[in-house]
């Protein structure tokens, strides 16, 4: 089924993975960057995502410094200046500072606003143009092409996501235009801060707020990496209650829990026993997948020691349904960053520290196109040896 109109919002000029409703156009992207996500061209990056490790404590910026290193190969500066006042760049060349979350997380909003009216979609745009949201949107494009300009100009620059999208596996350049090589980035910067700080923000607090889940998952990870080094990912990725201990957030708590939108296509077709007529547009909300009790026993209980069940029946059930990252040809490609990143992050996150939360605190989400976390107040401390 095809991608509704409700994608049209957020899209510009140049379409990316994310926003392209046209079949042809997505299985051509797609394709032409499959290998920038590869399994292999994602775990050649854990050096670097060890470097900024030494950052940990201070998570929320060390997600959007890690990232922005993984895509551009060059340091976005934040943990230097303690903040996230990030360049921006008007397409007049005025180079001005702005904020990187609250630019990031205003953009989504205005987007969502502006899907809902979709099918008045130039009218609803016109309306929006002078909207604080839309200002902050304006803000978000040109901090990534700020970026993205400078990354283009590096004649030397380091292994990064970026030089993948300007290359395909055999080194042969894609020449692809700067317009798309734009979009393309700021759908990566979106998804790899943001959705990655939600999926961690929900697994620290998940874990810190169940001591026996956490007290297990210590064992395995202690029993498993030298007590003083930063736990490595080819270790970590084998560990099963690790894997649980990330499956369980993105099922109870998804970092996306937006029902994406598709059109029924011509001809109309059945879906769940009933019969849905040609155009009418359909979805199903990730948070309501997940909290299926036909498939997920008590399934609104946090229970990481599920994923462990020696039910072969039931682990094939739950997996065929454990869709945080969608499915089929319009899945998330960049899963596997997602995945390698979380096993690596939370592994040394547990490992190092004691975070203390509020008795009785519940971690609030706000809804924008992903469910974002509120603030988590901890009291953190290093763990004693």
């Amino acid at each position: 089924m095809r991608k509704a109109e409700w994608y049209d919002a957020a899209a510009g000029p140049h379409r990316n993975l994310a926003d392209a409703r046209d079949k042809v156009e997505h299985q051509a992207k797609r394709k032409m960057f499959a290998h920038t996500f590869a399994a292999k061209t994602v775990v050649a990056f854990e050096p670097v995502l060890r470097e900024n490790l030494q950052h940990v404590p201070r998570f929320e910026l060390y997600v959007d410094r890690s990232f922005g290193q993984l895509l551009y190969g060059h340091k976005l500066g934040c943990f230097d200046r303690g903040n996230d006042m990030l360049d921006a760049e008007s397409r007049e060349g005025k180079i001005y500072r702005v904020p990187f979350i609250d630019s990031l997380l205003n953009a989504t909003m205005i987007n969502n606003l502006l899907a809902i009216f979709s099918h008045i979609l130039p009218v609803a745009k016109r309306l929006a143009k002078h909207h604080s949201y839309k200002k902050k949107g304006v803000d978000w494009e040109n901090i990534v092409y700020h970026n993205t300009k400078k990354r283009m100009a590096n004649p030397d620059p380091e292994d990064d996501l970026f030089t993948r999208m300007l290359q395909d596996n055999k080194g042969q350049a894609l020449n692809v235009p700067f317009g798309e090589i734009m979009s393309e980035c700021s759908s990566m910067m979106n998804a790899g801060t943001e959705t990655t700080t939600a999926a961690m923000t929900n697994t620290i607090f998940l874990l810190y707020t169940h001591p026996v889940v956490l007290q297990k998952l210590r064992e395995e990870i202690d029993s498993a990496a030298p007590r003083n080094e930063i736990p490595a990912y080819d270790v970590m990725s084998r560990l099963p209650y690790l894997r649980a201990c990330i499956e369980e957030p993105l099922r109870v708590r998804p970092a996306s829990s937006f029902g994406l939108p598709r059109i029924v296509p011509a001809g109309g077709r059945e879906i769940a026993g009933k019969f849905v007529q040609e155009g009418v547009i359909v979805s199903v909300p990730t948070y309501s997948l997940l909290r299926d009790e036909n498939v997920f026993k008590n399934a609104t209980q946090y229970n990481a020691d599920r994923w462990l069940t020696e039910d072969a029946g039931e682990k094939k059930k739950m997996m065929t349904n454990h869709l945080p990252f969608s499915t089929g040809p319009r899945a998330c490609i960049g899963r596997n960053i997602a995945y390698f990143e979380q096993t690596v992050v939370i592994a040394t996150i547990f490992k190092f520290f004691d975070c203390k939360v509020e008795e009785g605190f519940q971690l609030e989400t706000q809804e924008r196109f992903n469910s974002n976390p509120g603030d988590l107040p901890m009291e953190v401390t290093r763990r004693a040896s």
